[in-house]
C-alpha cells in the first residue's frame, strides 16, 4: 500500500509518496522535469519488496509548492533537506533524466549520504544547444516558471558541476536509453568516464525507460542494488558503535560523552578494530577492514591490520575474497591511495608476504598483458608495477617482461624499475633490467632514464648497496634532474 504524504522542507512543502517494509534500505526515487511521484507507479511495487521506497514530488511539482524560487541547487537542498526530515542518513538514490541531475548533485555535494546511485538517462552535464520551451496546453502538474528557471541551468550547466562527479564515491549504474533516446548516448558515456565508479546498460528503448521497460529497468536497478559496497558495511558496522560521517573528513560519535571525530580519531580508534569482532565471521571482518580503507585511507592502524590478520592465527583469510578486493579497487576509475600504500608498505616490503601478493594482484594475469589489453586490467598493472619495487626480481621479471609487450605500460615499468633501484628494499638485477629498458619506448629525455642507464651499465644493483654510483650520474646542480 502506498502512502501519501507531506513535509516543509526549507520553508516550503514537499508531497512525497511511500511504500514497501518499514525497516527496508530505504530508496527514493526523483523523477524528471515535468513529472511528479505518481511517474514511478510502474515500477514501484518492484523496486519496494524488499526496500521501504520513497517518491518525491520536487519543488514546483505535482502536490508539492510553488515557489518564487528555482533552480537544481534548490532542488538538491530539498533533498538533503527531506533525508534529515524523515530521519534518512543514508539512501540508494534513483533519478531519472533531470531528476538524475538532482541525484548527482546530491552525491557530489554529500557523498557520505548516498550507498548507492542510479542515473536513467541522464547526461553529463555539458552545454547543450537551447531550445525554447514550449508551454503544452491545458492545466499543468508542475509550475511552468519553474521550467523556465531550470532549463537554462540544463543547457548550460555550471562548469563545477562537472568537476564534480569525480567527488562521488556512491557505486553508479547509468541506465541508457539508446539511439531512440533525444539524450546523446555519448554524453552518458562521459558521464560514465567521470564519475569514479561507474558503470552503464543500455536498453534501448528511448527516453522513458523505465515507463517502456519496467521489466527490465527493474531487474537491472535491483541486481545493481544486491551488492552492498564493502564502505556501506563498514559505516553500518561503525553505525553500532554511534559513529556516522557528518563531512567530508569529519564524523560525529553520538555514545555519551558525544563528540565531533577526524579521520584520525577514527584511525586511532577504532581502525584496528574490525579483526576483534567476535560477531562477525573472518569474511565479515575482512570486509569491514576494507571498507575501512574505503573511507579511511591509508593509515597504518587501518591498513596494517589486514596483513596482520591474514598471517596471524586465524589465517590466512579468505584468498578469492582478499584479492578480489585488491584487484576491483586496483583496476576502478576512482584512486585508493590506501590499497596502493598497502600493497607497498603492508606486503611487497614484507619479505615472506611480497611474492604471494605480487602473483594474486598482477604475476598470475600476466599471459593477459598483452597490446589492446582492456583498460582496467591496464589500470591494475600500471598501480602495481609503480609500487612493486620491493618484490623480489624472480618473481615480478617475467611480468615486467610481460608489460614491456604493451606500449600503455612502458612508463609504468620504467618507473617500476627506478623504484626497484631506489627503495630501501629494491629488489634488482642489473643485466636483465637494463635490456629491459632498452626495449622501452620513452621519450629521450625522461628524467633519470639516462642515469638509470649508466648505473645498470656499471652493474649496480641497488642504491643504497652503492650510494655513491647514482649521485656520480647526476648532472651539476641546476641542471634539472635529482634523486627521484
Amino acid at each position: 500500500m502506498t502512502e501519501h504524504h507531506t513535509l516543509t522542507v526549507n520553508g516550503i512543502r514537499l508531497a512525497y509518496q511511500v511504500t514497501g517494509p518499514v525497516g527496508g534500505d530505504p530508496l527514493l526515487l526523483l523523477p524528471a522535469l515535468g513529472e511528479t511521484a505518481d511517474d514511478w507507479a510502474l515500477v514501484r511495487d518492484a523496486l519496494a519488496r524488499n526496500r521501504r521506497v520513497y517518491a518525491l514530488d520536487l519543488r514546483g511539482h505535482g502536490r508539492s509548492e510553488r515557489t518564487d524560487s528555482y533552480s537544481l541547487e534548490l532542488m538538491r537542498d530539498d533533498v538533503l533537506g527531506f533525508l534529515d526530515a524523515v530521519g534518512l542518513d543514508r539512501v540508494d538514490l534513483v533519478g531519472h533524466s533531470m531528476g538524475g541531475v538532482v541525484a548527482h548533485l546530491v552525491a557530489q555535494h554529500s557523498p557520505w549520504r548516498v550507498v548507492r546511485l542510479v542515473l536513467e538517462d541522464t547526461p553529463a552535464p555539458l552545454p547543450r544547444e537551447p531550445v525554447a520551451p514550449v508551454r503544452p496546453e491545458g492545466e499543468l502538474a508542475f509550475d511552468w516558471t519553474m521550467v523556465l528557471a531550470v532549463r537554462p541551468q540544463l543547457d548550460r550547466p555550471d562548469p563545477s558541476w562537472l568537476e564534480g562527479l569525480s567527488l562521488i564515491t556512491a557505486p553508479t549504474l547509468v541506465v541508457a536509453g539508446g539511439p531512440d533516446s533525444h539524450i546523446p548516448q555519448g554524453a552518458l558515456a562521459e558521464l560514465v568516464r567521470r564519475v569514479p565508479d561507474a558503470q552503464l546498460t543500455t536498453i534501448p528503448v528511448g527516453h522513458l525507460v523505465h515507463a517502456t521497460a519496467p521489466g527490465e529497468f527493474t531487474e537491472a536497478v535491483t541486481s545493481f542494488l544486491a551488492d552492498v559496497p564493502d564502505s556501506e558495511i563498514a559505516r553500518r558496522w561503525l553505525a553500532e558503535d554511534g559513529i556516522a560521517q557528518t563531512g567530508h573528513d569529519t564524523w560525529y560519535d553520538a555514545e555519551p560523552p558525544a563528540r565531533n571525530l577526524t579521520v584520525e580519531d577514527l584511525c586511532n580508534g577504532l581502525g584496528s578494530m574490525a579483526f576483534t569482532d567476535e560477531g562477525l565471521d573472518l569474511p565479515g571482518r575482512l570486509r569491514v577492514a576494507l571498507g575501512l580503507m574505503d573511507l579511511l585511507g591509508g593509515h597504518f592502524l587501518v591498513t596494517g591490520q589486514v596483513t596482520s590478520a591474514h598471517l596471524g592465527p586465524e589465517g590466512p583469510l579468505p584468498a578469492e575474497l582478499l584479492w578480489s578486493g585488491y584487484r576491483r579497487r586496483l583496476e576502478a576509475v576512482r584512486e585508493y591511495p590506501a590499497i596502493t600504500d598497502s600493497l607497498w608498505s603492508d606486503w611487497f616490503e614484507v619479505w615472506h608476504t611480497a611474492e604471494e601478493a605480487f602473483a594474486e594482484v598482477l604475476g598470475n594475469d600476466r599471459d593477459r598483458l598483452l597490446p589492446g589489453a582492456p583498460e582496467p586490467l591496464l589500470r591494475r598493472a600500471r598501480r602495481v608495477l609503480e609500487t612493486s619495487g620491493p618484490v623480489p626480481w624472480k618473481a615480478k621479471a617475467a611480468t615486467y617482461e610481460a608489460a614491456a609487450r604493451v606500449p600503455e605500460l612502458h612508463q609504468a615499468v620504467f618507473r617500476a624499475l627506478l623504484t626497484s633501484y631506489h627503495d630501501v628494499y629494491g629488489q634488482l638485477e642489473p643485466q636483465p633490467a637494463l635490456a629491459l629498458l632498452h626495449r622501452l619506448e620513452l621519450p629521450p629525455h625522461t628524467e633519470h632514464l639516462a642515469a638509470l642507464q649508466r648505473v645498470l651499465t656499471a652493474g649496480h644493483h641497488h642504491h643504497y648497496r652503492s650510494p655513491g654510483a647514482w649521485s656520480a650520474e647526476l648532472p651539476p646542480r641546476g641542471q634539472g634532474m635529482s634523486m627521484p
